[in-house]
Order: structure tokens, then C-alpha cells, then sequence
């Protein structure tokens, strides 16, 4: 799920929005609290150079006997300074900095009364007899106040953040869906479904999802009128071609009447008998395969049995396939899907007719047909040459027959047909390993409840 939203462009935007938000409130915190610094650093100056100011009053009035006492009590008094008067010969005279500072502006650090470090600024000056007057200011307080400004800029960054996710969630949130309603479109035109079109914005103002949506609905009318023209000069082509192939076996029926018993003209005349019956079948092969696509998609509103489908097709062709030294196993339960019975009996129809034409004479052909709580499952498994994984999906597109010589009969349309039914019920088509031959499994989706099947017409 997480990978899913991160792989969105509009999330990664929004994180990288959110991420220079972070940033530039990181810059305005450093910059504030150097401004601040600053600030606070000249006000403790200006505080501390009048405090020094006034001691020094204090000296040229009353005298410099008098300058420990004023000290000691402004000491006691504690008026936001602390003091620190050494005499001349280095004896402490009155406050309680530690150290002995330089003259002029330093900072002093020592222990404080819980442990701590305290750090002060302060201001040394020599005095006309020669003892060192020393006054400062303690920094906690300027501490105290980077700490609520540091406060005040996580809690603005925090909300900041917030303010931006929620945005550009706001703001994506439509472009996402409208994406999605893309995404959907093409999947379900990957599917098969020609006819689907993204739902774009019907007046200005349009932007770039309307012009993508717009570009992708013509691209898919255009694909759909060249598919219909092909699929059309198919099927004139096959309905052209039919009536003259039927006039010349008919021609071929005469002339094996008139041959007598030559066997050599007997011989000639079944062989061409045969290829245009081969050519007939796939013609048929073709025209099947245009209905199939061009069928009614509301035969989907339909309800079929699975199971009855499965078991008059698989009986209809139990005595061609045991004729032909092979076995069928019919194991169906009742299922019911979304779909029309007589276009899943051609699907089905064709997974037999591929069964039989491609294993071996003493192979087992089973018929099986399970509910499952997603749908309903129908699978035609043999035990034959099965196909080779990396062929299984091309043998699904028309007229590819994956024997190179092409010597075999067929017009490599049985599974087309049956990718086509797939997709016009909305099912899941799978070639498998059946360890060893082929396993091919239609998956239906679950139809709803309280609907009755239709009846199946008869397979003739």
C-alpha cells in the first residue's frame, strides 16, 4: 500500500513540497534566532555598560572605601547583574562571579547551584585605584527565550507540513481519480473492450488531464474504426470467398461421379476435397470469430449454468474423442456466471477440439467446471505435449500455429476464439503446466444472487 502511494507523481510532489517547507522554516529559524542573538546580545550590553556606568558614579561620589559596600548590597539586592571587585593586590572585595576576566567585554561559565553551567556576559573595567570592577548579566535568560522561539518554529514547521500535505492532497485528489479513470480505461481496452471511453471535462476551462483524456478517447475511436475496417474486409472477404469454394466442391462432387473408379483421379479428387474443406473451416473459424467480437455486450446481463454449458458440450463431443482412442473425464458443479450459454459452448466448443487435435491416441481429456467464492472456474487439462511457457501467449493471437512446418490441419483460430469469449465474459484465461500437457482455465467473476440461468441451445 505504502510502495502503491509512493509510486503516485502527486505524492512524491507533495513530499517534496513538504520537504522545502521543512527547509525553509529550518533557514528562518537559524536566521531568527541569529537575529535575535544579536539583539539580545547588544540589549544585555547596553544593560551591563550602564550598570557599570552607575558603579563608577558611585566611585568618583563617595570614594572608593565605599565602592565594595554599594556591591555587596546590589548583590543582595540582585537587580539582574551579577558583580565581581578584586583590589589591586588581587583580594576579592565583594560579588560572586567566578574567574578573573580580561578587561573588557568576555564570557565567564561556571557551576550553577543544581549542577548546571551557567554563562554569563560581561564588562571589566580597571578603576582609578587600580582594582578591577567586574559586572555581567546572566545569559539563561536569553537561553530561555531561543528555547521558546525554537518552540514556536517546530510547532509553525509542524503546521507548515500539515497545511501542505492537506493541500496538496486537496488539490490532487481529483487529478488522481481523474488518472485512475485512465488507467482503468486503458486496462479494460488491454482486456479487449474497444468500446470504453475516459469521461472527460465537457467545457472550459480544460487542463492537461482533459487534453490526455481527450487525445486517448481519439486514439481509441481511430483503433476501433481500423479494427471495425479490418474485421469488416474479413468477413466480406471470408463471405466472398465461401460461395465460389462451395461452387468448386460442388463441381469436385461432380467430377468424382464422373471419374468412375480411377483410382489414381479418385485419389486427386479426395486430396483436393479435403484442402478446400480445410479452407471452409477456417473461413467459418474467421466469421465465428468476428460475431464473437462484434456480439452484444448485453448477453453479459445473461445468467448461464457452467455446469450444464459444460457437460452437453462435453457429451456431444465424448464420441468423436473416444472414436478417436482418447478419453473424457466429466467432473462438472454447478456454477453460475455472467455470459451468454451458447458463445461459452463455442469457447468450449474449441478448448475440445484443440484437445483432440493435438495429443496422442491413448491421451485423457478432463472437463471440469468448480464454484469458487470470486466466480466459477471451467478447465479443459489433457495429458499431451502441452506448450512451452514462453509460446503460451502467442498461441492465443489468430492465426499463429506454433508448429513451424505448418503441416498439421487447423487455421490457428481455436484458442483466438476462445480469448475472445474470455473476453467478452470478463473472465481470466490461463495456460498451464500440467505436469505433463496443458491445463487452460476460463476464471468468471461471481454473478449475483436470485438470478435464474438461461437454457442452453443444442449443440448441432
Amino acid at each position: 500500500m505504502l510502495l502503491r502511494w509512493q509510486a503516485r507523481a502527486g505524492v512524491r510532489l507533495a513530499l517534496v513540497q513538504t520537504l522545502i517547507v521543512v527547509l525553509a522554516f529550518g533557514l528562518a529559524g537559524y536566521l531568527v534566532q541569529i537575529s535575535l542573538r544579536q539583539i539580545s546580545q547588544a540589549s544585555i550590553r547596553t544593560h551591563v555598560a550602564g550598570e557599570v556606568a552607575s558603579l563608577d558614579d558611585e566611585f568618583e561620589q563617595k570614594g572608593a572605601h565605599h565602592l565594595p559596600y554599594t556591591v555587596a548590597k546590589r548583590s543582595r539586592l540582585w537587580r539582574g547583574f551579577e558583580y565581581r571587585l578584586i583590589s589591586a593586590n588581587g583580594a576579592l572585595l565583594a560579588g560572586k562571579l567566578p574567574g578573573s576576566p580580561a578587561l573588557g567585554w568576555s564570557r565567564l561559565s561556571s557551576d550553577g547551584p543544581g549542577g548546571g553551567r551557567r554563562h554569563y556576559l560581561t564588562y571589566t573595567k580597571l578603576m582609578p585605584d587600580g582594582a578591577r570592577l567586574t559586572v555581567g548579566q546572566d545569559l539563561a535568560v536569553e537561553a530561555g527565550e531561543m528555547a521558546a522561539i525554537d518552540r514556536s518554529l517546530v510547532m509553525c514547521g509542524v503546521l507548515g507540513v500539515m497545511f501542505c500535505v492537506g493541500a496538496s492532497y486537496l488539490f490532487a485528489r481529483g487529478t488522481w481519480r481523474r488518472i485512475a479513470a485512465v488507467v482503468a480505461t486503458a486496462q479494460a481496452v488491454a482486456q479487449g473492450r474497444l468500446t470504453v471511453r475516459v469521461d472527460g471535462h465537457p467545457g472550459p476551462p480544460r487542463d492537461d488531464i482533459d487534453e490526455l483524456s481527450s487525445a486517448f478517447n481519439e486514439m481509441l475511436d481511430r483503433i476501433g474504426l481500423l479494427m471495425a475496417q479490418v474485421r469488416q474486409v474479413s468477413t466480406d472477404i471470408a463471405h466472398d470467398l465461401r460461395t465460389p469454394l462451395t461452387r468448386f466442391n460442388q463441381k469436385l462432387e461432380r467430377l468424382r461421379s464422373a471419374a468412375g473408379v480411377d483410382p489414381a483421379m479418385l485419389r486427386a479428387i479426395g486430396g483436393l476435397e479435403d484442402d478446400v474443406s480445410e479452407i471452409l473451416r477456417t473461413f467459418d473459424a474467421l466469421l465465428q470469430l468476428s460475431e464473437i467480437e462484434a456480439a452484444d455486450r448485453g448477453a453479459q446481463n445473461k445468467i448461464a449454468d457452467l455446469a450444464e454449458v459444460a457437460a452437453r458440450v462435453g457429451e456431444a463431443y465424448r464420441p468423436d474423442i473416444e472414436d478417436s482412442g482418447r478419453s473424457l473425464i466429466i467432473d462438472v458443479r454447478p456454477a453460475l456466471v455472467n455470459g451468454d450459454g451458447d458463445l461459452l459452448a463455442q469457447g468450449l466448443a474449441n478448448l475440445l477440439e484443440n484437445a483432440l487435435r493435438h495429443t496422442h491416441k491413448g491421451a485423457q481429456v478432463q472437463l471440469t467446471v468448480n464454484a469458487l467464492p470470486e466466480g466459477a472456474e471451467l478447465c479443459v487439462q489433457d495429458d499431451g505435449p502441452g506448450i512451452a511457457p514462453e509460446q503460451r501467449q502467442r498461441a492465443l493471437r489468430p492465426f499463429v500455429r506454433l508448429e513451424p512446418s505448418r503441416s498439421s490441419g487447423g487455421s490457428g483460430l481455436g484458442l483466438a476464439i476462445v480469448a475472445a469469449v474470455a473476453a467478452r465474459h470478463a473472465a481470466r484465461l490461463s495456460l498451464e503446466d500440467a505436469a505433463p500437457g496443458l491445463r487452460i482455465g476460463l476464471c468468471f467473476p461471481a454473478v449475483a444472487s436470485g438470478q435464474t440461468p438461461e437454457k442452453l441451445a443444442l449443440i448441432s
